[in-house]
């Protein structure tokens, strides 16, 4: 009876050590699987893909009346602002209502006109894509701009109005990647008139410290800011630093061994790799910061510095390029300068008295630079209206160092290693446990079947 006992207890402990090996197992799976994820998404961070960006649900709007003419009265009510589209990615298109009320109550039937013009010093043609709502199918349809319509353009479109009524045309605008200041747009209809204004957003970045003299080897601080005065967020926003340089007389040209990037995160110094450019000789880029976030209205501060040494001295200059990738600027999307590099100058000889009271000169200590040197912490500022200089919370980076080597291999596959490690850590000590308690449990059962 004692044995049947001992071996219940046996298949017992054995049940249990079979629903603990699950257990673990489904939970090394999910961390694995948490774990893959997380890699995932450091990699889709600085995978070519450009920022995302993710408009309002419901965009602010502006109304504008016009005075009623002949028993006709227009009102329009337009977007507040109109923003870029990505370079190859389309934002939505924002509506633009105007309506066309009869204040006489006698009826109206004829044409409604409104004429769209793209504003701004050297805008000599109308780069807007615009839709209009078709009440018969009950879609949008694309409305063609005329290739010479210039600056402006006119979409008509019929309309009858009942006595005392009121009827809407419906249209959708987006000014594309075509920077101008702003969209006019002018209702007409059985002599009324209204006019309104549409400003066009873009994100903007300004740089400084791209245009110096610099010693070589020694850092170089580059700063960034980057605003949105739109009302779109932005993520994974990847900024790059660029340099070039070729000595055609000596046949040299840059490279990645001549440079050292590096970023300011959280007031520590962090070096990021960088790469030959293979699109051009002499071309070396590094993408400082792979993941930055930029919500509407807010800036973000970047710093980064980069270091020349001995070997680009017979290069002169040094084209450099630093800025935000896959966003639309009214300018230049990188903002350059150039680096005039002076070579490393030779110790000064410091004098040291020697016993017989004659003096001697040995090198002087050349300070060096710290890796980990404490900075300005990069910092996202403004409201949500309008961005100012006066810093407000902590930066908003994503993962800025995503996709940044480190020195002693890959972070992720230290992580995966040693999470690994612990696991297999675990299980054999739950084993080691379960298999000591079988063993007393069958002890127990021998030495009470003695006793018997």
């Amino acid at each position: 009876m004692m044995r049947a006992e001992g071996a219940d207890q046996g298949t017992d402990m054995t049940r249990r050590l079979r629903a603990l090996a699950t257990g673990l197992t489904a939970a090394g799976v999910m961390a694995c699987a948490l774990l893959g994820a997380g890699i995932a998404s450091a990699a889709a961070a600085d995978d070519g893909t450009g920022p995302v960006a993710t408009p309002p649900a419901v965009p602010a709007t502006q109304s504008v009346s016009g005075v009623a003419a002949n028993g006709v009265q227009l009102l329009i009510t337009a977007p507040k602002q109109l923003p870029l589209d990505l370079p190859g990615r389309q934002l939505p298109g924002r509506e633009l209502d105007v309506t066309v009320k009869d204040v006489a109550r006698q009826g109206f039937t004829g044409s409604v006109d409104i004429t769209l013009t793209a504003e701004g010093a050297g805008v000599t043609r109308l780069g807007l894509r615009i839709e209009r709502y078709d009440q018969d199918s009950g879609s949008w349809k694309p409305v063609p701009v005329p290739p010479g319509a210039g600056a402006s353009s006119t979409v008509s479109t019929p309309l009858t109005v009942l006595a005392g009524g009121l009827e809407d045309v419906r249209l959708r605008l987006s000014p594309g990647t075509t920077a101008v200041d702003d969209v006019k747009v002018a209702a007409a209809a059985n002599g009324a008139t209204a006019v309104a204004t549409v400003p066009v957003t873009e994100p903007r970045f300004a740089a400084g410290g791209l245009t110096a003299t610099v010693r070589a080897g020694t850092a170089e601080v580059i700063t960034g800011r980057l605003t949105n005065p739109t009302d779109v967020d932005y993520r994974h926003v990847p900024v790059r630093l660029y340099l070039k340089a070729c000595s055609p007389s000596l046949g040299t040209c840059f490279g990645a061994a001549d440079v050292k990037l590096e970023v300011s995160v959280g007031g520590v110094w962090r070096t990021v790799a960088a790469a030959d450019d293979p699109a051009a000789a002499g071309g070396v880029a590094g993408t400082v910061f792979p993941d930055v976030t930029l919500k509407h209205g807010d800036a973000v501060e970047l710093t980064a510095r980069v270091t020349l040494n001995s070997g680009t001295a017979t290069v002169n200059p040094v084209p450099i390029g630093f800025g935000p990738i896959g966003l639309s600027f009214a300018g230049q999307q990188t903002t350059g300068g150039t680096l005039t590099v002076q070579p490393v100058m030779p110790p000064s000889p410091t004098p040291t008295s020697s016993p017989s009271g004659s003096t001697s000169s040995s090198p002087s200590a050349t300070p060096s630079d710290s890796a980990s040197s404490a900075t300005d912490t990069p910092t996202v500022t403004g409201s949500s209206t309008t961005p100012t200089a006066t810093p407000s919370t902590a930066p908003t980076l994503a993962a800025a160092l995503a996709s940044t080597p480190s020195s002693g291999g890959s972070s992720n596959s230290a992580t995966i290693l040693v999470a690994l490690g612990l696991l297999a850590v675990c299980l054999a000590l739950v084993l080691w446990w379960a298999l000591m308690k079988r063993r007393e449990q069958h002890q127990r059962a021998a030495a009470m079947g003695e006793d018997e």
